[in-house]
């Protein structure tokens, strides 16, 4: 079988990644190749993956700045890239770009094609699902039935499939330090902010990781209170293995996003790194963690982040491995979307 994937445009998919989306397209892709399909991947030149890559066209039409010569730019890239990438004969094509060119492109041509939804329903995605409503002609799936609840309003015969992570990827470690953890991308809709403001109330150290997405909230937000909170640190990008001993050496990781988190990569892989998980009770945590490896908190409500932290005694981190195991597995993710894969292709 030849599948195409159309992965998102924002950022080359390498390691250490910019985030969640780039490292599930490389272990989608990875994957796959792995399984013997033969995979072309549209994405970011300086990409690093398995199988075949087509990159996206950067054009210069010496256009002005201006928001709607931007978006006329934008539109020409992606159209020249598909036309290049569609004229490879694919059996499926799996759309992962958060694009609503791409979205519509799925409905008008003949090849079987699923899209699967990393985000809510952005302005751009719901003038594209309500363009092709009345015929779809694509499967849809979601990272979460919570993310799901939201598309199901839109479209009809959405699917959940739960994001993964590789598990050989990460390893339990002694926890040796008195600190709490926190990765991901830093902007403001993760809440990190507000998790240095209760760390610092309730004199908790604190380890913060990953890359500055939005500079001016950095420098605004963050970089005072590194400046004031003694225990608060930050130590930049990591790349995997050092994330993953972030992770493992600390008493939990605290989750403290602050919008409706459409899955939460970040917290499968405190999990796989045996680490308990405090998490804001928002969007999909509590479909991730269960009783057994993690306790849900109102970040709104300090009383129930302390109320978080003292229970951290009951939670055993052989149980948050097992948990990993169990639901987070790229493998399992993986699994799902070539069942759908075989589907439709046989269908065609």
């Amino acid at each position: 079988m030849k599948i195409g994937i159309i992965a998102h445009n924002d950022h080359p998919i390498f390691e250490p990644f910019q985030g969640g989306l780039e490292m599930f397209t490389s272990l989608l892709v990875n994957e796959l190749v792995k399984r013997d399909y033969e995979v072309y991947t549209l994405c970011n030149r300086g990409s690093q993956l398995s199988g075949e890559m087509v990159f996206y066209t950067e054009l210069d039409q010496n256009l002005n700045d201006d928001p709607v010569d931007s978006e006329l730019n934008k539109f020409g890239e992606f159209y020249s890239s598909i036309n290049t990438f569609l004229a490879i004969n694919f059996d499926v094509i799996h759309n992962h770009s958060i694009s609503h060119h791409a979205i519509v492109l799925g409905s008008v041509i003949d090849i079987p094609f699923v899209t699967s939804f990393h985000c809510p329903i952005f302005d751009n995605i719901y003038v594209a699902i309500n363009a092709i409503k009345n015929r779809p002609n694509q499967i849809f799936t979601t990272v979460s039935n919570h993310l799901k609840v939201d598309f199901q309003k839109h479209l009809l015969n959405v699917r959940t499939v739960y994001n993964g992570i590789d598990l050989n990827a990460w390893e339990i470690y002694a926890p040796k330090e008195d600190y709490f953890s926190w990765c991901g991308r830093i902007c403001k809709e993760k809440g990190l902010m507000e998790i240095m403001d209760l760390c610092h109330v309730n004199n908790l150290n604190l380890k913060i990781a990953g890359p500055i997405s939005d500079r001016s909230y950095f420098e605004e937000f963050i970089t005072p209170r590194l400046e004031k909170y003694d225990h608060c640190e930050y130590l930049g990008h990591l790349n995997q293995k050092q994330v993953n001993q972030l992770y493992a050496q600390s008493k939990a990781f605290l989750f403290s996003s602050i919008w409706q988190e459409p899955y939460g990569m970040v917290i499968a892989e405190a999990l796989a790194s045996g680490t308990p998980v405090i998490a804001n009770d928002i969007g999909a945590a509590s479909e991730i963690i269960t009783d057994d490896c993690g306790i849900l908190f109102d970040i709104n409500k300090p009383e129930t982040f302390v109320r978080a932290i003292a229970g951290l005694n009951t939670l055993d981190r052989v149980n948050c491995r097992e948990r990993a195991e169990n639901f987070c597995s790229h493998l399992r993710m993986v699994d799902a979307y070539e069942q759908i894969y075989i589907e439709i292709a046989s269908e065609k």
